[in-house]
Formats: structure tokens, sequence, C-alpha cells
């Protein structure tokens, strides 16, 4: 009977391999997607980044507008010194001409502070945009590999399941049907041999009766605990 097994043994064996290259197949964009999340990290940073230059080049702008403003308005002053007559109305412009003078060094200060925030993320973005680009050509580097990849498991899964619909043809139906019922359930091995009465697929012992039917070898049997397909290993070089 272990004559009817060979069909389905030789089945089997193409089925795992399509079960390792589909396995193969489903990993292969994995790297790929991973690349794509990091460059989309990358390009979010750059993003967030640019936005920041943004905002610091227009308070840059809005300070010297205001230091232009007061440095007219320190200058209508000055020139007003020479003009008041009283001395509380000296003193008073004196006073608003020494604040105005603070409030300009304040603001020149915070001028050449945004001024030294542009040129850090000026660096911080051309040193961005480096990776990104690096990170693009790796991703294209990459998505050329998978499709080459994607396409030669295609083609091995191709030949296999030519291969497989020939050699189906040739098994007896009811253990065809049955194999294909526990394929799934067995994680693809539903024919397995036995040694010493231990079934080789869930390792558990047979009946002493049922092992020396067995080794008869008058017909099918299957392990009574795991409802595999099971024939006697033997010593033979068609053995398992």
């Amino acid at each position: 009977m272990r004559a009817e097994l060979e069909p389905l043994l030789k089945l089997q064996e193409i089925d795992l391999k399509i079960k390792d290259l589909e396995a193969k197949k489903a990993e292969a964009p994995k790297r790929l997607e991973a690349l794509r999340c990091n460059l989309a990290a990358r390009e979010a940073e750059l993003a967030q980044l640019t936005a920041e230059l943004s905002e610091i080049k227009k308070r840059k702008i809005d300070i010297e507008d205001e230091l232009e403003i007061e440095t007219g308005r320190l200058n209508k002053s000055q020139q007003k010194l020479s003009s008041i007559k009283t001395n509380r109305e000296y003193q008073a412009l004196l006073k608003e001409i020494e604040e105005i003078k603070k409030a300009n060094k304040t603001r020149e200060d915070e001028i050449v502070a945004t001024m030294e925030e542009l040129e850090k993320i000026n660096i911080s973005i051309k040193e961005k945009e480096a990776e990104i680009n690096a990170m693009q050509k790796e991703v294209e580097v990459e998505n050329l590999h998978l499709n080459q990849v994607e396409n030669e498991i295609n083609g091995q899964l191709y030949t296999m399941m030519e291969q497989r619909d020939a050699i189906a043809k040739d098994a007896r139906q009811d253990l065809l049907s049955r194999y294909n019922f526990l394929r799934d359930k067995r994680g693809g091995v539903v024919i397995v041999s036995v040694t010493g009465a231990v079934c080789n697929g869930c390792h558990m012992n047979l009946p002493p009766q049922l092992f020396n039917e067995l080794l008869r070898d008058e017909k099918i049997h299957y392990c009574p605990t795991c409802q595999r397909l099971i024939y006697a290993k033997t010593n033979d070089k068609n053995g398992d």
C-alpha cells in the first residue's frame, strides 16, 4: 500500500516547497516597507525643519521692522532734545531715549540670535536632504530587487503548480481528498513515517496491533492520534 502513498508523498514535498516560496514572497516586501516608512519619517522631519525655518525668518523680519521704526523714533527724539526749554521735559525725553536704546539693543540681540538659529536649521536641512536622497536611492534599489525576487518566485511557483497538478492526477482520489483536508490543519505534513511504533507526525505510540498491520503493508492506515496517513519506515533506499 506504500505505493499508493507515493504520489501523495511527492505532492507533499512540492506543497512544502510551495509553502516555503509563498512565505518568502510574503516576507520579501517587508524590508522595502520598512525603508519607505523610515523615508516618510525623515521627510516629515524635513517638513518640520522647513516650517521652523520659515517661522524664524518671519520673526526676524518682524524684529527688523520694529527696529527700523524705533530707530526712526529715536532719531526724532534726539533731534527734539535741542528744542526743549524746560529741564523737566528734557529729563523725560532723555529717559524715553534711553528706553528706546535699551529696547533696540534687545532687538539687535534677538536678530543675531535668530540669524544663528537660521544657520543651524539650514545646516540641519541640508543634512536631512542628503539623508533623504540616500534613502530614496536605497528604496529604488530595494524596489528593483524586490521585483526581481518576486518574478523569480512567481516563476518557480508556476512550475511547481504545474508539477503538482500532474502528480495529483495520479493520486487515489479518496486519499487526495483526505490529504487536502488535513494539509492546512497539520502544517502541510499529512503523510508521515512510523519508526518503532511511534508516529513521526505527532510522536505518539501506535497500538501494537495497528503497528503490526502497518508492517504488513496490506492497507492504508492512519495515526489514531493525529489522523495523518502513515507508513512503516524501512531501511531500504526508498524509505524516508
